[in-house]
């Protein structure tokens, strides 16, 4: 069954309507908003804040000094018999200190400063990394719209087209099969843009779960993601690498591996003790024989005889420890430029691309569409010539929108790696001070 050409303009136009209505009734977002929102409610970054607050907590207790411990005791009490019934009676307070020498807690505090400067680290890292998610989940929902309008706009040309080859039909000077065929490529539309719809529901989904927010709420509409890179030397790239917050994470993790050891060796050292306590009698012979209180003091030193193995095999497991975290620095700094070097080559090479598809081919095919319009108005083609035409034109722009899509990917994940908004020309939240005090 043929469908009319006034059916067929009014649900294209309806399409184009149901577009335009969307994006005048949402919000605006851009994609500094959204990392605003992903710095303020994302729930892994979340998480990563608390376990950077924990290991400050292990900070302060890894210094603390042990418990002094208060003794209240009676001592010397007959069976049986009061406590004013024999001279050694007494009701006595007791109080006792363990007293580090040696530094061990200090270094052990040091130590366990370095491990939460380590956390603190990775929550940056976990922070740039959701920060390139939710641009490359932003972009992906941009570009999905962008599809969306372009099969819009291709729907309005092959009604175009199905109205000519309808009334060159009826005319009696075309052929049925330029209509049938009209009709099939005008109606495979319907299905491009089903797809491109559900694309973009999807980014969009994922960019609100990125954001703190529950699926399938009102729309926000989006502007176009940047597409800047501002050009940079290879000493800087370098630089970039050696500070990026991964890197960092793992230097600092070597050094509370190796202050962990330190701490272990020198807890194999005295520890002092010290102690004091004041006895109390009570008066014999119902108060008619006084008797003097008691005072006792002491200090003594804890020598770890026995326990220098057990010491020396954990001090042994933290320096292997903390050259196993120097390994994963050194990886993480090759695996990084790697990447940087292979993100670099290839957003050049995507950007080339993009420009030449959008300067050259599209404009190519655009040009190709008009001729074959023009060749069949004037009777010289027949309508698969502008099909094809026009076809190919519809491709071009797809492609055009996917090759941007997977340059603005490239550039989230340099984002990623680099950890520098200002390459970009792009604004991020400050961090977050951490509230330590050292």
């Amino acid at each position: 069954m043929l469908v009319s050409p006034s059916r067929g303009a009014r649900m294209a136009a309806l399409l184009l309507a149901l577009i335009a209505v969307s994006a005048t009734s949402v919000r605006a977002l851009d994609l500094e908003q959204a990392f605003a929102d992903v710095d303020a409610s994302d729930a892994t970054l979340a998480s990563r804040r608390w376990m950077a607050r924990a290991a400050r907590a292990r900070e302060t207790r890894a210094g603390a000094w042990d418990a002094p411990m208060l003794d209240l005791m009676l001592e010397n009490v007959p069976a049986g018999r009061g406590l004013d019934q024999d001279p050694m009676t007494m009701r006595v307070v007791g109080l006792e200190q363990r007293v580090e020498l040696f530094g061990a807690r200090g270094l052990a505090r040091r130590a366990a400063g370095r491990e939460a400067l380590a956390e603190d680290a990775s929550v940056e890292d976990t922070r740039w990394e959701r920060f390139g998610e939710a641009w490359s989940s932003y972009a992906e929902a941009w570009f999905a719209g962008e599809r969306a309008r372009t099969a819009a706009e291709h729907r309005g040309a092959m009604d175009r087209m199905v109205a000519a080859a309808r009334a060159r039909y009826e005319s009696g000077r075309g052929r049925l099969d330029d209509l049938l065929r009209a009709e099939a490529e005008r109606s495979k539309l319907l299905g491009d843009a089903a797809m491109f719809a559900a694309e973009e529901r999807a980014a969009r989904a994922r960019l609100d779960a990125l954001r703190g927010r529950e699926a399938g709420g009102a729309p926000d509409e989006l502007a176009a993601p940047p597409e800047t890179l501002a050009p940079d030397s290879a000493a800087a790239w370098r630089d970039i690498v050696a500070s990026h917050p991964r890197v960092r994470a793992a230097a600092e993790r070597e050094s509370a591996k190796r202050g962990s050891a330190a701490a272990m060796r020198r807890m194999g050292w005295p520890e002092l003790r010290l102690r004091a306590s004041y006895g109390f009698r009570s008066d014999l012979m119902g108060g008619t024989m006084p008797q003097d209180d008691m005072w006792s003091a002491g200090l003594g030193l804890m020598l770890p005889i026995g326990n220098g193995s057990r010491q020396g095999a954990e001090a042994a497991e933290m320096t292997s420890m903390a050259e196993a975290a120097a390994a994963e620095r050194r990886a993480e700094m090759l695996a990084l430029g790697a990447e940087l070097a292979s993100l670099r080559e290839r957003e050049a090479a995507v950007r080339r691309v993009a420009r030449l598809l959008a300067d050259t081919v599209l404009v190519t095919q655009r040009r190709a569409l008009e001729v074959a319009w023009s060749g069949y108005e004037a009777g010289g083609t027949d309508l698969s010539s502008v099909l094809e035409a026009a076809h190919a034109r519809y491709t071009e722009e797809l492609d055009v929108t996917h090759a941007r899509q997977e340059l603005a990917e490239t550039l989230a994940r340099l984002l990623a790696v680099t950890a520098r908004a200002e390459l970009f020309g792009l604004r991020v939240p400050a961090a977050r001070a951490t509230g330590r005090t050292r």
